[in-house]
């Protein structure tokens, strides 16, 4: 719970730097978190000597590769419908310690890693779509890559949502959960840090042939005291799961005018269900279990 505050604290304090700098497209994902360490996001990204690209790269840095980020500049960029600072980093290379200066669409939100195999992720570009009535529907393409000493084994993209959901993300990396032939499920958050804001998680298998597959994503919403839409998994190792299997819950409850006896409002299930998935490890797919 602390490093969670901690969390909140730098992504607010970083949040009014970026508004006042005029960097309203990159938020604070690709910089904060539980450390400043990060990879870098892009198959190739170049270091330049100074904070744009008036000079000619000093050095050349690849995706998985270890970086820290030692200062946010007042220098921006727009590349693929982004506009972010440059970042001031430092890096080993060769047995040398260095420093330059990387755009940060270059950079990977939270770092990840097993052992030898680092799971990098980072937002690719814009992708913005038109609704029904012609507004404009605001959205990142998030594009997540594992990599196993310099060589990428896998890619696997997704559209989020550009809006308050995703203020800020963070990424976690569990076992294979007990479904057949998966090393290891990657779970992407984007939320947002104020009440009524969808989180929403997006979760990949990594199968141990280095195949990144896609599951169901997961939304959660609640306003205290008021309503909350709560969706779970259960797979295949925990309580009351099912070989091959995994269990879609959603219940969504909202309040009423009744008060417990400690004066808490009641809240009353509004909607509730089921969904069976299940892995068929032999073509690599989740389908829904009829």
């Amino acid at each position: 719970m602390k490093k969670l505050f901690l969390f909140l604290f730098l992504f607010i304090c970083l949040s009014n730097t970026l508004h006042a700098q005029d960097f309203p497209d990159m938020r604070s994902w690709s910089l904060y978190g539980d450390s400043i360490e990060r990879y870098i996001f892009a198959d190739t990204a170049f270091v330049r000597i100074t904070p744009d690209t008036k000079q000619a790269p000093i050095d050349t840095l690849l995706a998985g590769d270890n970086i820290t980020i030692v200062n946010i500049t007042h220098n921006a960029l727009t590349i693929r419908g982004l506009k972010g600072p440059w970042l001031q980093v430092s890096y080993q290379k060769n047995g040398e310690s260095k420093t330059g200066y990387i755009w940060q669409g270059l950079v990977s939100c939270a770092p990840m890693r097993r052992g030898e195999i680092k799971f990098v992720y980072g937002i690719e570009r814009r992708a913005d779509s038109v609704s029904a009535s012609k507004d404009t529907i605001h959205r990142y393409l998030v594009r997540l890559k594992v990599i196993q000493n310099g060589s990428i084994l896998a890619k696997a993209a997704f559209v989020t949502d550009d809006d308050e959901s995703a203020n800020f993300s963070m990424g976690k990396v569990m076992s294979g959960m007990g479904l057949t032939n998966v090393q290891y499920i990657i779970v992407l958050t984007f939320s947002g840090e104020a009440c009524a804001i969808p989180t929403y998680d997006y979760y990949f298998a990594l199968t141990k042939d280095n195949q990144l597959i896609r599951l169901p994503e997961k939304t959660n919403i609640g306003d205290a005291g008021v309503f909350y839409h709560a969706e779970s998994f259960t797979f295949p190792n925990e309580k009351n799961g099912k070989p091959d299997m995994v269990i879609w819950d959603m219940i969504e409850e909202e309040t009423t005018e009744k008060v417990d006896k400690d004066g808490n409002e009641i809240l009353k299930v509004t909607g509730k269900k089921t969904v069976n998935y299940a892995w068929d490890a032999v073509n690599g797919k989740f389908t829904v279990a009829k």
